[in-house]
């Protein structure tokens, strides 16, 4: 069964609390790839918790994926992870989830 905690995955927080705008607004700038992903959606065995669909976005040279998530312990607001691409990350998202033109 899959877990629901995104500490799980590693990383670094990069915007705490933030709305879904403020998060999605982040992921256009800093990447030129970005898929929407839809609440529950498994990664690594992690649950993704959201309340809408949002933006994950792939840095490919850099090897890195942004990942929202909202936590249920840390209060309301999203947060968006930095996130090292292991082998097959990348080719797992962009296979499963539709990418979003900018």
């Amino acid at each position: 069964m899959p877990s629901c905690c995104v500490n799980n995955l590693g990383g670094k927080v990069l915007l705490l609390n933030a709305t879904p705008d403020e998060a999605n607004d982040y992921v256009r700038t800093h990447c030129r790839e970005y898929y929407e992903i839809p609440p529950n959606f498994v990664f690594r065995d992690v649950r993704v918790l959201l309340r809408s669909p949002m933006l994950v976005g792939l840095q490919v040279k850099r090897g890195k994926i942004l990942l929202p998530f909202t936590k249920r312990c840390a209060g309301p607001g999203t947060m968006l992870y930095e996130i090292a691409a292991k082998e097959g990350d990348l080719d797992f998202i962009r296979s499963s989830l539709p990418r979003v033109s900018g």
